[in-house]
């Protein structure tokens, strides 16, 4: 009897971590990347290349640089396969993970029924699965977040294991990394510290401080190096005023809800108000039995446990809450998401414990609603949560509007590789947002393909020219680059991508046509030449009308190796006295990529204001550094560069 019960056990858990997998492995590919999984995503791949170990990742809405525990993760899974995909897989079996920790944890500290309904809840939670799927910092939270949560509870209600308490730091250490708004987690360990001092063990407590140190070296090496410029930012973000708000404990409860998401479900106000109230019913629960178990705790061992327990699982999900209720900031849901796995344990253990308390009536029909009745809410809730992810991920599938996904960018980048493969002499050029390496939605392009053969820009500022061929990918339809691209070089039919119903064309620009379109823009010698090794070789002026934009396109072309510096480019309207009228400002093609022989084309709108007078006028360009403003000599003297001289004829 005894051995069929635990057959059934392991089957039962056996199916709820089957659900998981299924919901976190469909459509795997349809969760977009931007440019922050484009910088993070290149970093690594970096690393994986050849290129330097990262001493920190990308920069955090709250304006400070993140920790490289990101980059480090997405790098072991790219050594294993070097595909995006893979990332995405690690993401997913995080989010198993997380779920089999929480159900772990649960059934050690409070049963199985307990870990049941627990593993049940985070299976299906919308956000997790979510979380599971999407590539980014945020979502390795979770995992972490559980995996240090399960420790502190193994430890401290269950068995002093010294395993326990040493993890309980790593996973602290790889969780406030992946995201530093969970550092309010390290204060609710503090106090599990203080309130139970004298279970803890000396030497793997200061074993797993000095692992968590040492996970922060390199990112404490790359603070040093910079001035310690972001703990400087993080300390200015700590004392901008803030109000108090509720805001916070209506993020947490987001957590078990889905209307965020997608607000078009059916129902899904019906259902996020039924999570609310089971939460509400939970915490309440927690607080009443937690109280009773700390007053029996000295002659009842479980009491203990369970008591610790609910001290643990109440000090996770009330700190976040307390924390952020003063922000300056608008709370997004990753700002609270270090509360995992503690909604799921709430909930979990409540209706456990009531079944119990069900249970031990002397009356068979109380018995049998313990078993049928009581679970329905929970049962309905996690059913109509089934539906829900699998209609948001079709929607997903199936929308025409975001960021490009997981599955365009692999093709994109398979169709690049094929082409360069073709084209061995040839570069290529990528038109989309972002005109930096650092900030380009497609950067990872660059290090998925070939680094040295690919060149990023924004199209809308700019296109870059290289010798003596190049292949374009234009993810950036109506730009200014597009119309170039359709006048200048020849669309390659069968390189063709249909992207959330736009489509990402690939270009040929063959040396015959580079050579004529450089020659069609340039002057006949060159309009001038800067000491950073840099020509202006080109410049064509469109019409000029008072209170409309004057277009100006101009070519450069790099002559000599110019400073690792980045460079922006001043175009100006000027009296005859050289009086500025009008000026643009922008960066054009971003000079970290500027290469020797190359050639680049730059845009730039002149606003010419409403009242202009007739008169004389002239156009004139510059080159500083950015954002330091030193502007860069000409070699005949000078900083600034002027061009044609033009006639404003009177209305």
């Amino acid at each position: 009897m005894h051995r069929r019960k635990r057959i059934v056990e392991v089957v039962l858990f056996a199916l709820i971590l089957g659900l998981a997998l299924f919901l976190r492995i469909r459509r795997l590919d349809t969760t977009g990347i931007w440019g922050d999984q484009s910088f993070t995503l290149n970093t690594a791949m970096r690393w994986v290349n050849g290129g330097a170990m990262p001493l920190a990742s990308n920069k955090s809405s709250a304006g400070f640089v993140n920790p490289p525990m990101i980059e480090y993760l997405y790098a072991a899974a790219l050594r294993v396969w070097p595909d995006i995909l893979s990332v995405a897989a690690l993401t997913m079996l995080s989010g198993m993970v997380a779920v089999a920790a929480a159900g772990w944890a649960a059934y050690k500290a409070f049963g199985q029924r307990a870990a049941f309904w627990t593993m049940l809840i985070f299976a299906v939670n919308p956000w997790s699965v979510l979380y599971s799927q999407l590539i980014w910092n945020q979502t390795m939270v979770p995992v972490f977040a559980s995996l240090t949560f399960a420790c502190l509870l193994l430890y401290f209600a269950v068995e002093q294991r010294a395993i326990y308490l040493i993890l309980s730091f790593v996973w602290a250490a790889c969780m406030t990394q992946v995201h530093p708004g969970t550092m309010i987690q390290l204060l609710a360990m503090a106090l599990l510290f203080a309130l139970f001092w004298r279970k803890l063990r000396v030497w793997p407590l200061v074993a797993g401080v000095a692992i968590f140190a040492l996970l922060y070296v390199p990112f404490l090496l790359y603070e040093s190096g910079v001035g310690w410029i972001d703990v400087q930012a993080a300390l200015e973000v700590a004392r901008q005023p803030a109000s108090l708000s509720a805001a916070a404990l209506l993020v947490s409860a987001d957590l078990l809800h889905a209307r965020g998401l997608l607000g078009s479900a059916r129902h899904a106000l019906q259902f996020d108000t039924l999570a609310t109230v089971l939460l509400a019913i939970s915490l309440t629960y927690a607080l009443g039995d937690g109280a009773r178990a700390f007053v029996r705790r000295h002659r009842d061992p479980k009491a203990a446990r369970q008591a610790t327990g609910f001290c643990i699982l109440l000090l996770w999900f009330i700190l976040p809450i307390l924390f952020y209720l003063r922000s300056a900031h608008y709370l997004q849901i990753y700002y609270l998401i270090g509360q995992m796995p503690a909604h799921f344990l709430l909930i979990g253990v409540c209706l456990a414990g009531i079944q119990r308390a069900l249970e031990r009536s002397t009356r068979r029909a109380i018995q049998v609603a313990a078993w049928t009745i009581l679970p329905l809410p929970l049962l309905l809730l996690a059913g109509w949560q089934f539906a829900f992810n699998l209609q948001f991920q079709d929607h997903r599938f199936q929308s025409r509007e975001g960021p490009a996904q997981i599955r365009h960018i692999r093709a994109a980048t398979q169709m690049a590789r094929r082409l360069l493969a073709e084209r061995p002499a040839c570069d290529l050029v990528v038109l989309s947002s972002g005109h930096r390496l650092e900030t380009s939605e497609l950067s990872l392009l660059r290090e998925f393909t070939d680094p040295e053969r690919v060149l990023l820009t924004d199209g809308r500022l700019a296109v870059p020219v290289p010798a003596p061929c190049a292949i374009y990918l234009d993810a950036l339809p109506e730009s200014r680059a597009s119309t170039w691209l359709a006048r200048a070089a020849t669309q390659l039919p069968d390189a063709t991508l249909s992207v959330l119903g736009e489509t990402w064309q690939f270009y040929d620009l063959s040396p015959g046509a580079r050579d004529g379109l450089v020659a069609e823009i340039s002057s006949e010698s060159q309009l001038a030449r800067f000491t950073n090794g840099v020509a202006l070789t080109g410049c064509e002026r469109g019409q000029i009308e008072p209170g409309a934009a004057l277009p100006l396109t101009l070519l450069w072309s790099v002559e000599a190796q110019p400073p690792e510096v980045v460079y922006h480019i001043g175009a100006y309207l000027l009296t005859p006295d050289d009086q500025v009228v009008a000026q643009s400002d922008g960066p054009g093609f971003d000079s970290i990529q500027w290469r020797v022989g190359d050639t680049f084309v730059t845009w730039f709108d002149v606003p010419a204001p409403q009242d202009l007078p007739p008169g004389n006028y002239q156009i004139a360009v510059a080159l500083y550094s950015w954002p330091g403003l030193e502007r860069v000599d000409l070699t005949s003297g000078g900083n600034t560069a002027f061009l044609e001289q033009f006639q404003v004829a009177a209305p």
